[in-house]
């Protein structure tokens, strides 16, 4: 499975979807996400009495990096490329995906049964026989975009429109007209983070640090806390800090994940806790080099017992339910 970094730098889509959504909300007096321009479908004529013409709008048109885009005000079959968990936590359950690639999370298995698999890469022909009415993609189908826009309205949202799952979820709960479902979980998240915080309260004391490590084949990589393997839930949710230079050179930088070697780990994992995760595919002899290396051996969090590992499909994913679900058992890891 493959996982892309996001970056932490916001994009213009943002705004300008945003934007679009905010003037439709204006323009429509009490009608949230209808769409105030010229001839959306369900829009009434100047015969009409005022009770029709305050009917919402079938449609919506919001203003993406590939222009004006006519879209469902409620759309009933969505096929998202990327962004299914986002959906789910929304409420919306969509008809296709990704499975290859970015499906398999154990905190979204019932729901992802009902998921239809278009492909890695996705295949305009299974696309087509699910009859979508919308169409959401991220950065890894844009090249198919214009094929795909044949197909049904199709919204391009890159990594770079939102800065973590948060702003994510705000964006799509504006996008889909969800915004109430979308502050549901912006609550839940809080209060998860809040409880795990509290759990971890008499274990982790306030100021401690931790490291996340992804081990890929050979290739040895810190992670910031906004690619997966359990960042957010470590860095943002349960408040732990990562040592100066992750800080500087792996999250606030934007890279979110810097390759380095085995000789130079001391200087990034000198921490009160390691987080490591190997991914699917990594020989078992390439584990051991790493942690029967007298470097590994020598380094602070695994001299004191505070080595962590996580399960590589546990915490992958990176879509709202399952950050959610990953505090939880980070924090119940902690007070071991």
């Amino acid at each position: 499975m493959l996982h892309l970094k996001r970056t932490v730098s916001a994009s213009l889509i943002l705004i300008l979807i945003l934007a679009a959504l905010a003037a439709c909300s204006s323009n429509s007096g009490n009608n949230e996400g209808t769409t105030p321009s010229a001839s959306p479908t369900g829009t009434a004529n100047e015969s009409t009495n005022n009770e029709e013409a305050a009917a919402p709008s079938d449609t919506r048109i919001v203003q993406t990096d590939k222009g004006d885009i006519t879209v469902p005000a409620n759309p009933q079959r969505i096929v998202s490329a990327y962004y299914h968990g986002t959906l789910l936590a929304l409420g919306l359950q969509p008809i296709g995906a990704n499975k290859e690639w970015w499906m398999g999370s154990p905190f979204l298995k019932e729901q992802e049964k009902m998921i239809e698999d278009i492909g890695a890469p996705t295949s305009l022909e299974k696309v087509t026989t699910l009859e979508p009415d919308l169409i959401l993609i991220n950065d890894f189908d844009v090249e198919i975009y214009d094929q795909l826009a044949k197909i049904a309205p199709t919204v391009h949202v890159p990594y770079t429109a939102y800065k973590n799952p948060k702003e994510e979820v705000k964006l799509f709960g504006e996008l889909l007209g969800k915004q109430e479902e979308a502050a549901k979980w912006l609550a839940t998240y809080e209060q998860t983070a809040e409880a795990g915080r509290e759990k971890i309260k008499a274990a982790v004391a306030p100021g401690e640090t931790a490291v996340l490590i992804n081990v890929r084949e050979k290739k040895l990589s810190i992670l910031g806390d906004n690619y997966g393997r359990g960042g957010y839930a470590i860095y943002d949710a349960l408040q732990l800090k990562a040592p100066d230079i992750v800080q500087k050179e792996v999250i606030d930088s934007g890279l979110q994940i810097k390759e380095i070697s085995l000789e130079v780990l001391p200087q990034y994992a000198d921490a009160d806790h390691i987080f490591i995760c190997f991914n699917t595919g990594t020989a078992q002899e390439d584990i051991d080099n790493i942690l029967n290396n007298p470097v590994w051996k020598n380094l602070p969090a695994v001299k004191n017992g505070n080595l962590h590992i996580l399960d590589y499909n546990t915490y992958l994913h990176y879509d709202p339910i399952s950050i959610v679900g990953q505090i939880d058992l980070i924090a119940n890891i902690l007070i071991k």
